[in-house]
């Protein structure tokens, strides 16, 4: 069985602290998965399985980020860093390192060894990236704003959609958030008239 690393300051990370409960067990389960030389099989059918949860290409992209190497026609996926935080500087006349290298060369990826495998960071600036919020920060907000929405179902809802508002990629979730708040004032509002027209309603 094989045995690795693990950085335990990714808990303090907030990249990672954004991150869904599945996210986050998605992200450790590649780590756990991918081989020797941080390289991914793209299986997000066997990936939903393990990790007890479905998930989507778009929400494999988001865990992702920007940084990591897609290769191989996109079907495997590289882990810069992997080797540094596994190996430290790979040794051409070290036996274990050697079936590394060759893996690296197979795909070109030697001088990308040396890349973050900690979360890639995003280069996309926050104010033009959307980030899929996660159910406590949708919780939260809710609660700042004292209203009745499930953070549950909207989370699910959204989740559903790949986050389109209709067609369009969402932009801002705290906006949907008040729509959905004002939507549901209006629909108690209406029950309310509702049930005050049956209440003064006299029947021959």
């Amino acid at each position: 069985m094989a045995k690795r690393f693990t950085n335990t300051d990714k808990w303090k990370k907030q990249w990672f602290k954004k991150l869904n409960t599945k996210q986050k067990l998605f992200w450790l389960y590649i780590l756990d998965d991918c081989n020797h030389a941080g390289i991914w099989d793209i299986d997000l059918e066997v990936a939903s399985i393990r990790i007890g949860d479905e998930m989507s290409l778009d929400e494999m992209s988001y865990v992702l980020g920007d940084d990591v190497v897609f290769i191989d026609n996109r079907e495997k996926v590289f882990i810069p860093k992997f080797i540094e935080f596994q190996y430290g500087e790979l040794n051409p006349n070290s036996r274990p390192h050697i079936s590394v290298i060759n893996l690296l060369e197979k795909y070109n990826l030697m001088d990308r060894k040396k890349d973050e495998v900690d979360k890639p960071k995003k280069k996309v600036s926050k104010s033009n990236k959307f980030e899929i919020p996660n159910v406590d920060e949708i919780n939260i907000y809710c609660s700042e704003r004292k209203n009745e929405v499930d953070a549950n179902v909207f989370f699910d809802f959204y989740e559903s959609k790949g986050w389109l508002v209709g067609k369009t990629k969402m932009k801002d979730w705290k906006a949907a958030v008040r729509t959905w708040e004002k939507n549901f004032n209006n629909t108690k509002d209406t029950g309310r008239k509702i049930t005050k027209d049956l209440t003064n309603f006299k029947f021959d």
